[in-house]
């Protein structure tokens, strides 16, 4: 019974893994900002947007970035997007979502150096 529970649970935290989150923060005009974070694709941060606003709204800055495929802690394999926006009225401008911060690169693995040593001489490749 508990690894049945321990995998229902698992799977209902890794499906909402991929679904935007948002906060909220008053910006310096005393103006409520809404902030929204996706991964996938930018279309969840513009839905998201068109949800809490529930009509228009104006897009003030957008950004990408690598991050890991349940955090953005540190650079990995998996493109996130972030937006703030404020609802209402909008100049009808999308956001351009520009990559920002570190780019991930793969770890090539582990390296190996094999020596042969033939006489005086040795001889070392690395791989």
């Amino acid at each position: 019974m508990l690894p049945r529970l321990m995998l229902i649970g698992a799977f209902v935290a890794l499906s909402d893994c991929n679904s935007p989150s948002s906060s909220s923060f008053v910006g310096p005009s005393g103006e409520q900002v809404q902030s929204v974070k996706c991964t996938q694709s930018p279309q969840g941060c513009y839905d998201e947007a068109s949800k809490i606003c529930k009509g228009p709204y104006q897009v003030l800055d957008s950004e990408s970035h690598a991050g890991g495929e349940f955090a953005d802690v540190l650079p990995g394999p998996v493109t996130w997007y972030g937006m703030s926006f404020s609802c209402g009225k909008s100049d009808g401008r999308l956001a351009s979502f520009a990559f920002r911060g570190q780019p991930y690169v793969p770890d090539s693995g582990p390296s190996f150096t094999n020596c042969q040593r033939i006489g005086n001489s040795m001889n070392c490749q690395h791989y």
